[in-house]
C-alpha cells in the first residue's frame, strides 16, 4: 500500500482553505461545520484548529484568499492586458470578462451572497474587487469625460458601483439562481445593451444636442 504524502504546514493550510471554500460556497457559514470540513479534507478537527483558531478565522482566510485570487486573475486576464482607452470599449471588455469568469467559476459570488445574507462581519472584504485596476481605469475615464463636459456631473465611484452591481446581479440570476443552460449569445446581447444604456445615461444633455 503506497504511503500517503505528508503535506507541509502551508500545503495543509491551503488544502483546508480550498475544501472549506467549496463547502461555504454551497452551504454558507452557518450551514458548514468544522466536522464537515475535517471529513472532506480527510483530517481531524484538531488539525483544522491547529491552523485556524476558530471557524471565523478560517472564513476570514477563505475570503482573503478568494479576493486575492480574483484580483490576480484580473491582472493576468489576456483580454484585459491592453485595456482600451475608449469608455465604451472599456466597459464592454470588463463586462464580458467578468461574466465569463463567473460563468466558469461562480464560487466568488456564492460566497459573497452567503456572506451578505448571513450578515457576516467579513463580507466587506469582498468589495476589495472595486480595487481592480480595470475599474479604476474606467473611473478615471469617466472623471475625464466629466471634466470635458462630455458626461454629466456624476460621482464616478458610485457610477462604477452601479455598473458593477448590475453585472453581479446578472451573474447571480444566470449562474446561481437559474439552473437552465445559458445561451452565450445572450451574454453578449446583455452587455451591449447595458453599455449602451449606461453611456446614454452618462452623456451630458448639452453633448446630445450636438
Amino acid at each position: 500500500m503506497p504511503k500517503k504524502t505528508r503535506l507541509s504546514q502551508e500545503q495543509r493550510r491551503s488544502q483546508i482553505i480550498k475544501v472549506a471554500m467549496a463547502l461555504f460556497a454551497s452551504k454558507g457559514f452557518k450551514g458548514t461545520t468544522t466536522r464537515a470540513i475535517a471529513k472532506a479534507a480527510s483530517v481531524s478537527e484538531a488539525i483544522i484548529f491547529r491552523h485556524f483558531a476558530t471557524k471565523e478565522d478560517l472564513y476570514d482566510a477563505i475570503i482573503t484568499y478568494t479576493v486575492e485570487q480574483r484580483l490576480t486573475l484580473w491582472k493576468q486576464d489576456k483580454t484585459l492586458v491592453k485595456f482600451p482607452k475608449d469608455l465604451k470599449a472599456q466597459l464592454s471588455a470588463f463586462a464580458e470578462s467578468y461574466i465569463q469568469r463567473n460563468r466558469k467559476d461562480p464560487t466568488f459570488i456564492r460566497l459573497m451572497m452567503y456572506s451578505a445574507l448571513e450578515d457576516h462581519k467579513f463580507r466587506e472584504k469582498f468589495f476589495e474587487i472595486y480595487h481592480s485596476p480595470h475599474l479604476q481605469a474606467i473611473q478615471k475615464t469617466i472623471q475625464k469625460g466629466i471634466e470635458r463636459k462630455i458626461y454629466r456631473a456624476v460621482d464616478p465611484t458610485y457610477t462604477i458601483r452601479s455598473f458593477f452591481s448590475t453585472l453581479l446581479q446578472y451573474c447571480i440570476s444566470r449562474f446561481i439562481a437559474n439552473n437552465q443552460p445559458v445561451d452565450r449569445l445572450s451574454d453578449k446581447e446583455m452587455t451591449d445593451n447595458l453599455v449602451d444604456i449606461f453611456l446614454y445615461g452618462l452623456e451630458s444633455p448639452s453633448n446630445k444636442k450636438r
